[in-house]
């Protein structure tokens, strides 16, 4: 019995275990089964999704087409259509343009009246005179009005980068955003500073600062030895002479304002200054054998009227911001020399007050230091002075128009000259040339296009200002205009600055000749102003 028992116990345990083999193995089977379903799901949903991958592929490739062909479109609008829109050269117009638009804008749109000399001169947000507290240059109305403005400016120069192809992977729009910001940081400082009552009076105003502070920065050694340091900074400033051509448009001037000022003042500053230029371009050239585009910028600062005239000349000829730099550093320090010169041999010699004052509105350069000068004479001198150096300045863009034309036509046949002479080296001219005519195409690609804005703007001031006389906005007008220059001029002056090394700048004023041609023809100057001073009055 209990052998056959155990018997049976085996045998039931294995059937159990044959059944429990069956289920695996059904189990097993179905399992297999289900995931070959999920397979073929699976399948399914990868072939939806390669689908959906080559319809997404497909709308890539129609977007690429669409915008090859605008490109393509825009490709076959003529060049000088396109570069209207497309290079530096037309944007410093359209800038410029809108720039006036805002002056203007501020001028009509902001409530001030005749009484309010405060707002007639500050209209433009900007720091104000001030003497001992720093605070005193600003007040609500110009704390705001300052960032708002030059915001705007910061969006002007971003959509013109845009628009011209400058913004790349390595240089986003974030980089030139934060160096726009900080130079015009530095920019406001160098106005405040620009503004106290003492700088103003001896004639260091805010171009001064702004070169000097952008060389500062630039040259200190561990930003200047290395060039990932600042390189935001950096790379903003490499435009100021971009902004210097924006700024030049708002040069504008009304010109019915100069028959105001007499015979007198018109034969001093516009006469002598004109000659003594040329004089000095010619000794540069020829005496001391130096390069046409800094000797013009040496003679125009020492005739006209300093950094501002040296930046006009700069911008209409393409001279580098080295060369720009170097000059406006020589003229303004020797102007701060002969501002008190030539007042105290005014007073020793017993000059009349208003030979002394036309005397200096015509030779010293800088406005702040032709007002200092004489007004350490007297108040009639101060006064006279004044009107020369206003007549004069007012003639700043008709030279930089002038200067402009002259310097494309010369350079234009500079150019033919030497393919000519090439040609010639190489056995290919067998017979003598005829004399080119000037191509004025070439002419006109080349014309700084700001002048036009220059041009439009001091018709439109000059035919309304006289129509608004008697209203607060006449009075204001011109002085807004005048005020947006000068904000472009100090972000344009901060980058220059930036750009300089002041080793080369030292080696460039002893070797270049910068030195003695901006002493020669300054001397020139005061001599031939002191003559026409004495004709004329």
């Amino acid at each position: 019995m209990p052998e056959s028992s155990n018997i049976k116990e085996v045998d039931m345990e294995e059937n159990f275990q044959l059944k429990q083999n069956e289920i695996d193995i059904t189990e097993c089977t179905s399992t297999s089964k289900s995931f070959d379903d999920d397979k073929s799901v699976r399948q399914i949903f990868e072939e939806w999704e390669e689908n959906n991958d080559n319809v997404e592929d497909d709308e890539k490739e129609a977007k690429a087409l669409i915008g090859k062909k605008k490109k393509d479109e825009v490709k076959k609008l003529p060049k000088r259509v396109r570069d209207m829109y497309t290079t530096s050269d037309w944007w410093t117009l359209w800038i410029g343009l809108i720039s006036f638009g805002l002056a203007v804008a501020i001028t009509f749109g902001v409530p001030y009246t005749l009484e309010d000399q405060k707002m007639l001169k500050y209209v433009i947000p900007q720091p104000m005179k001030w003497s001992n507290n720093p605070l005193d240059a600003w007040d609500l109305y110009n704390i705001i009005g300052v960032a708002l403005s030059l915001s705007f400016f910061g969006i002007l120069y971003l959509v013109s980068l845009l628009c011209m192809g400058k913004v790349k992977p390595e240089k986003p729009i974030s980089m030139y955003m934060k160096g726009f910001v900080g130079l015009s940081f530095i920019a406001i400082i160098s106005f405040w500073l620009g503004r106290q009552e003492w700088c103003a009076r001896n004639g260091f105003g805010y171009a001064i600062f702004s070169i000097v502070f952008g060389m500062i920065i630039a040259n200190i050694p561990a930003i200047s030895n290395n060039k990932e340091q600042l390189d935001w900074l950096k790379l903003a400033a490499k435009d100021g002479e971009f902004f210097i051509k924006c700024s030049l448009v708002l040069l504008a001037v009304e010109f019915s304002v100069i028959s105001k000022f007499g015979l007198e003042a018109i034969l001093v500053a516009w006469l002598g200054s004109p000659l003594v230029l040329i004089t000095g371009y010619l000794i540069g050239t020829r005496l001391f054998k130096m390069e046409k585009g800094i000797a013009l910028l040496v003679a125009v600062g020492s005739t006209w009227c300093g950094a501002s005239a040296i930046s006009a000349t700069g911008a209409v000829i393409g001279a580098s911001g080295s060369d720009m730099s170097l000059s406006i550093s020589v003229v303004a320090f020797f102007t701060v020399i002969f501002t008190f010169v030539q007042a105290y041999i005014a007073i020793g010699v017993g000059m009349p007050h208003d030979v002394a004052g036309a005397w200096i509105g015509g030779s010293v350069d800088q406005t702040g230091n032709v007002i200092a000068s004489a007004a350490i004479i007297s108040d009639e001198a101060a006064e006279v002075a004044g009107i020369v150096k206003m007549v004069l300045n007012s003639g700043l863009g008709i030279l930089a128009t002038v200067i402009s034309i002259w310097w494309q036509t010369t350079q234009n046949q500079d150019d033919d000259g030497k393919n000519d002479e090439e040609s010639s080296k190489a056995g290919t001219i067998t017979t003598r040339r005829k004399k080119k005519k000037i191509n004025w195409l070439v002419i006109w690609d080349k014309f700084p296009k700001f002048v036009i804005g220059y041009i439009l703007c001091s018709a439109i001031l000059t035919t309304t200002i006289p129509q608004l006389e008697g209203t607060p906005e006449g009075a204001a007008l011109q002085g807004a205009v005048l005020s947006l220059n000068k904000w472009w001029f100090a972000i344009a002056f901060v980058g220059i600055g930036i750009g300089t090394s002041v080793k080369d700048l030292w080696e460039g004023a002893l070797k270049s000749g910068v030195l003695q041609l901006y002493l020669a023809t300054n001397i020139l100057d005061i001599i031939v102003a002191l003559g026409l001073a004495y004709a004329v009055l």
